[in-house]
């Protein structure tokens, strides 16, 4: 027996799980919204298998669960397309021959969703072979506006066939470090990538979400005195890429506008002809308070609220704010000069000695550690007890609010 008829008879096997009630289903999914939804009995196991987006909906703490079943809802599914997609996921088959474009484009949009790369890739090169059938190269270049689908009024499949030539770049917030805290909109595009350029400051347990498939570039310069220097290598490497075609995602912790150079990496790579698409993440300069319980505003004791570098241009020392009893001040990247920034809070700032601080480690981590003093104080606890990097500081009397 050859070997694709080994394969034949296995995927049909597999297949005809999804039809005997006997084979122990553990997962729900509802699909669909309104008077058009229907619900999927599967196993978790193939799901997990075949989707990087099911192994971290299954694996998430909070899914929902009811004795052995789990239930997932997804009402941006559309039950016919996802009873073709999920028989795919058991069989690895799928017929497309007889469907029209708009099916296969719900389809495309489902498979991209879920991960299916090498759907999503078949269903693209369908679209596209179909529409040169239709209209040959040299008059979709020369006759038609560009961008257009001049056969249906659409355009998705013209911005199908472009993007085969032309690579993609989003700049992509990863959140303060707990993968759980990662947008869905972030969690969907570094599962759509060909390349994640990233850095040492995302957490692993946010990188283990990338599909093994997707190539990963970790820069080891960012804790580096010179920073410039990794910056440059990235926006080298994201550039090749691009070139080569490729979807490129930078994955940034935080917020990439949030003092992460995102505005840099925008105009680079707007200069050499790519317009980068942002995608905004949590930044730890509200959520790493959150999480150590000190509300950055609350009334009688603070309403204001300002975010500083704890680094500045060339590794330079920040400027300093002046004290303002009502205003929480939160800095990033400045636990590795702390004593130098307190000093100058109390002396050019004006900042009394006995206002309280906070230092919050690795916010939202498992092994998150929270440091409390007051601006005369934190460095010196600080050094006693050592730093766990990255460190958020926290300064204002909304540091005693909650305890």
């Amino acid at each position: 027996m050859s070997s694709n008829n080994l394969l034949l008879g296995f995927s049909n096997k597999i297949g005809k799980l999804l039809e005997d009630p006997d084979y122990e289903f553990n997962t729900i999914i509802r699909t669909g919204n309104d008077s058009n939804i229907k619900c999927f009995k599967a196993h978790s196991l193939i799901l997990k298998a075949m989707s990087p987006y099911f192994r971290a909906a299954l694996s998430n703490k909070h899914v929902m669960k009811e004795g052995s079943w789990t239930y997932l809802e997804q009402p941006n599914f559309s039950p016919p397309t996802f009873d073709v997609i999920l028989k795919f996921m058991y069989t690895g088959t799928i017929s497309i021959e007889k469907r029209d474009n708009s099916e296969i484009i719900d389809l495309l949009k489902t498979a991209q969703e879920l991960g299916l790369h090498e759907l999503v890739d078949m269903l693209k090169d369908h679209l596209i072979q179909g529409r040169e059938k239709i209209i040959p190269k040299e008059t979709a270049d020369t006759n038609l506006v560009p961008g257009v689908d001049h056969m249906n009024g659409s355009n998705e499949i013209s911005e199908l066939r472009s993007t085969k030539k032309r690579g993609r770049i989003r700049l992509v917030g990863a959140g303060p470090g707990d993968p759980n805290l990662l947008t869905r909109a972030a969690f969907q595009a570094i599962h759509e990538a060909d390349i994640v350029l990233t850095d040492k400051l995302v957490p692993e347990e946010v990188l283990k979400l990338i599909p093994l498939q997707t190539e990963i570039l970790v820069s080891p310069k960012k804790f580096c005195a010179d920073a410039n220097a990794a910056q440059e290598e990235l926006n080298r490497l994201g550039l090749n890429a691009l070139n080569q075609g490729k979807d490129v995602i930078r994955l940034k912790q935080g917020d990439p506008f949030l003092f992460g150079r995102g505005g840099e990496e925008f105009l680079f790579y707007r200069s050499h002809g790519y317009t980068p698409q942002v995608i905004p993440g949590i930044s730890s300069c509200m959520s790493a308070p959150l999480l150590a319980n000190i509300p950055v505003t609350h009334r009688g004791v603070a309403s204001q609220f300002l975010v500083c570098t704890g680094t500045g241009k060339q590794n330079t020392l920040p400027d300093i704010p002046f004290y303002h009893p009502s205003r929480t001040t939160v800095f990033l990247m400045a636990c590795h000069r702390i004593k130098q920034i307190t000093l100058d809070l109390m002396n050019d700032g004006k900042y009394p000695p006995e206002c309280p601080c906070a230092v919050i480690e690795r916010a939202s981590c498992k092994d998150q550690n929270v440091i409390n003093g007051t601006v005369g104080t934190i460095a010196e606890i600080l050094e006693q007890v050592g730093h766990k990097p990255p460190g958020t500081l926290v300064i204002g009397w909304s540091c005693l609010t909650l305890l």
